[in-house]
């Protein structure tokens, strides 16, 4: 019997030291050319994270790129 996939809305992320987390996505948008993503981890709901797609992978976005991000996505709300 073939795995299950999961749900069309949970990733599995790989870390640069090789360990998996599970996370729900939220949103996925584009913005200034860029696509970002805002997803929750399953297992700690209390770890949300802002990625942007660069160069085929994804990437954590913070600073003020993460303020500018989320100041256009309230704007939208």
């Amino acid at each position: 019997m073939p795995a299950a996939e999961p749900p069309a809305d949970e990733v599995t992320l790989i870390d640069e030291t090789g360990r998996e987390t599970r996370f729900r996505l939220h949103d996925a948008f584009d913005l200034d050319a860029a696509t970002y993503y805002l997803v929750e981890a399953i297992a700690s709901p209390d770890q949300v994270l802002l990625l942007k797609e660069a160069s085929g992978s994804l990437e954590t976005v913070d600073g003020d790129e993460f303020d500018r991000v989320l100041a256009a996505l309230e704007s939208e709300a």
